[in-house]
């Protein structure tokens, strides 16, 4: 109180008004309305919920295609352990909600090789092994030689009737060939399509990534497609994407699963060989033309991408035509033919 009375009660009431005008001024009208505080390159960990689900997709996604456990763990360095399992978590429930399983699979396997267990995820149980019998295994052996001999035999019988019968036909064939117009055509008719997929990217969608899955008609699942993002040009939102992957996964044969990608690049990004260098390791490059028609082919499945529009944007800070405006792809999926 001595120390109020010395300065006095109207100084006193004086300073405070004036520090709180000073603080709407400095902090509120300055601060936040004319020179609101703007952060650049900010790492993955600090980004809001949504663009750090983006993150971790593509994370998976990257691991789904090159498997390389240490540049996935790189990646989510500086996330807590605890958050990034929630992430998945989420992430997974949404794509099994949706029934892209092929996403889902790509979330677990990127927690494993991250060593991150998933809430609510048993142990695997050991299995108990199980004495196996030597002798019903001799016998079922045998049994398998006998039956392959007798495959063989029926095929070398078979194939000496076919071979005597084309040999008699030939005999007895006329001399002059028939007219052109009753010769049969022996070309082997291209194989009907598992799907037809379009999809579009329009500028500011930086989560950009579509996959599809290839089935049978009767449901059975042979693998997936899809288009995404590849590799980025300049800084600042939204991402201004210069060169995309378009990508094929194969599982028709369980002891060959492949995954095989070719990267779409700008005209800028195609003609700069540095890129096209960093590029190789994803797939080979290819200049984005409309019309072009890409195959891409693997084990059992082979697919054709077409590039049906694009559009590149525009902007001061970086060279013409480097980065896209809008690009619409046809995805069209097939068995191979047998040669």
């Amino acid at each position: 109180m001595e120390y109020i009375d010395r300065i006095g009660r109207a100084n006193l009431i004086k300073g405070v008004v004036i520090f709180l005008v000073g603080l709407a001024i400095g902090w509120l009208a300055i601060g936040w309305g004319l020179w609101p505080v703007q952060y650049y390159d900010t790492d993955p960990q600090d980004l809001r919920p949504s663009h750090k689900e983006a993150w971790i997709l593509m994370v998976a996604d990257s691991y789904g295609l090159n498997q390389d456990d240490e540049a996935a763990q790189g990646r989510l360095q500086g996330f807590e352990e605890s958050e990034v399992g929630e992430i998945i978590s989420s992430l997974i429930a949404r794509a099994e909600e949706e029934g892209d399983l092929p996403a889902a699979q790509r979330l677990r396997d990127l927690a494993g090789a991250v060593g991150i267990a998933l809430p609510g995820a048993l142990p695997e149980a050991t299995p108990t092994p199980v004495p196996v019998a030597r002798g019903p295994s001799i016998l079922r052996s045998l049994g398998l030689v006998l039956v392959l001999f007798l495959l063989v035999a029926l095929v070398v019988v078979g194939g000496g009737v076919a071979l005597a019968r084309w040999r008699e036909r030939r005999e007895k064939a006329p001399l002059h060939p028939a007219p052109k117009e009753e010769l049969i055509s022996w070309e082997v008719a291209e194989e009907a399509p598992l799907g037809q997929f379009v999809t579009t990217y329009t500028l500011g969608d930086d989560g950009y990534d579509i996959s599809f899955n290839i089935e049978t008609p009767a449901g059975e699942f042979y693998g997936a497609c899809g288009v995404g993002f590849s590799e980025v040009i300049g800084e600042g939102a939204p991402d201004k994407i210069t060169a995309f992957e378009v990508w094929l996964f194969d599982k028709t044969d369980p002891d060959n699963v492949q995954t095989v990608t070719k990267v779409l690049m700008s005209e800028h990004a195609y003609g700069d060989e540095a890129l096209r260098e960093k590029m190789k390791d994803r797939g080979e490059a290819v200049l984005v033309e409309r019309g072009k028609s890409i195959a891409i082919e693997a084990v059992g499945l082979q697919v054709r991408a077409q590039i049906v529009d694009f559009a590149y944007g525009v902007s001061p800070d970086l060279p013409p035509n480097s980065f896209f405006e809008r690009l619409t792809t046809e995805l069209t999926p097939r068995m191979k033919r047998e040669a």
